[in-house]
């Protein structure tokens, strides 16, 4: 299966404005639309549902779904009714994104999310979308008719992506856009497949992308550079695997509202000074149009199904991204790829 392109956006806008902006993510070549889900957000972000279902109604054959829910911000029925109800608008263009829970599980005082939780959870409502029926917290849900609702698993740790092998439809990885440490990823969950009797191949391998777009390539480093510091803070093994230099690291934690959602970008740049170029371009994706497709090959070469592009900002649309996917990126990596530009 060709690789494909998918972008994230999160609820910041207008949901009118965000149908829209998926309206041109289809036209121009685009996959999927992901949202993201912590309401509230530096006081910016609305609720993502009600984006998703601007987006079911204004395109066609576009993919979207959430990047992530996760076991804190929603109840269960609250979470399995509108995957009913987006699954339904859509004709089955929905996905459930689901992940422990980071930015979500900080702006509601829990500590950062657990595997525990996240397996209960996806495991709970994988049964209750294939079957029908299922019980959680004790308590038996119903799910009338059953929908095959795909349920994708956000996964950096190796605990969680060879739980993604096991029991997700899909995996979200955050591992960098790296050929080491998306073969180790790679490695995880065929182990994770075969301990529960399946083949990798039942699993839609997505990667979550940070990237940025400048002509100045300083300059599209320093944009995307805040975003790299989840793997210095949260994830430094990532660092290890993929040779490269740096090991955890404290960071300015008061970067409103966090790092990797600054509201401010200089004030991230700035806190992010330390980090070496040469980990930026490793593990983000920028660079020019060749750049892009000869990583976006790489991927593809490994095993990656679908890439979700993360541009720097948290709170507008990646206006630039889309445009160079557009005019550039999704043209050259279709004639790559074989296909027609």
């Amino acid at each position: 299966m060709a690789l494909t392109l998918g972008v994230r956006f999160q609820p910041s806008q207008n949901p009118a404005e965000i149908g829209e902006a998926a309206a041109e993510c289809e036209r121009a070549g685009f996959d999927a639309v992901w949202m993201t889900d912590t309401p509230l957000l530096a006081g910016r972000w609305g609720d993502p549902y009600v984006c998703l279902a601007l987006i079911a109604s204004r395109t066609e054959r576009l993919k979207f779904g959430t990047a992530v829910t996760n076991p804190y911000m929603r109840h269960f029925p609250a979470v399995a009714g509108a995957c009913a109800s987006l699954h339904d608008l859509s004709g089955g263009r929905f996905i459930l994104g689901l992940g422990a829970g980071a930015s979500a599980a900080r702006e509601l005082g829990f500590p950062l999310g657990k595997l525990k939780q996240l397996r209960e959870l996806t495991s709970a409502l994988r049964r209750l979308f294939r079957e029908g029926a299922c019980e959680f917290d004790g308590r038996p849900k119903e799910f009338n008719p059953p929908r095959a609702v795909p349920v994708y698993i956000a996964a950096m740790g190796p605990k969680t992506i060879e739980f993604a092998g096991a029991e997700g439809d899909g995996v979200i990885l955050q591992v960098g856009a790296n050929r080491k440490t998306l073969t180790w990823a790679m490695n995880l969950l065929r182990t994770g497949a075969e301990k529960a009797g399946r083949d990798v191949s039942e699993i839609d391998v997505v990667v979550s992308a940070q990237c940025a777009v400048d002509q100045d390539r300083k300059a599209a480093i320093r944009r995307v550079r805040h975003l790299i510091g989840i793997y210095f803070y949260l994830a430094p093994h990532i660092l290890k695997i993929a040779s490269l230099p740096g090991e955890r690291t404290p960071v300015n934690t008061s970067v409103y509202p966090d790092l990797t959602h600054a509201l401010d970008l200089e004030e991230a740049a700035r806190a992010t000074e330390f980090i070496p170029d040469e980990v930026v371009e490793s593990l983000g994706l920028i660079g020019s149009p060749d750049e892009w497709v000869s990583r976006l090959l790489m991927m593809e070469e490994v095993g990656v199904n679908h890439v979700q592009l993360r541009g720097p900002e948290s709170f507008s649309l990646p206006v630039g991204e889309i445009a160079f996917c557009r005019d550039e990126v999704i043209p050259s990596l279709l004639k790559a790829q074989g296909g027609i530009q």
